[in-house]
């Protein structure tokens, strides 16, 4: 019995982290949608953000 699991996307588990750091005091609103999304992601998802920002981050430059 190989089942894959059903994972929710990332924006929905990204939602759901944001409720829970809604009281964390002394983070910005900004400060805790960037840690939500990296809490929610996978290291898959994580390892796509990052090369994805560096690869903004590297055409801003030129």
């Amino acid at each position: 019995m190989n089942r894959k699991i059903q994972i929710q996307p990332l924006a929905m588990r990204a939602k759901k982290m944001l409720a829970r750091l809604k009281h964390v005091r002394g983070l910005s609103d900004d400060e805790k949608a960037l840690h939500s999304l990296g809490l929610a992601a996978t290291p898959e998802e994580r390892w796509r953000l990052m090369r994805n920002h560096l690869r903004l981050f590297n055409s801003s430059t030129h």
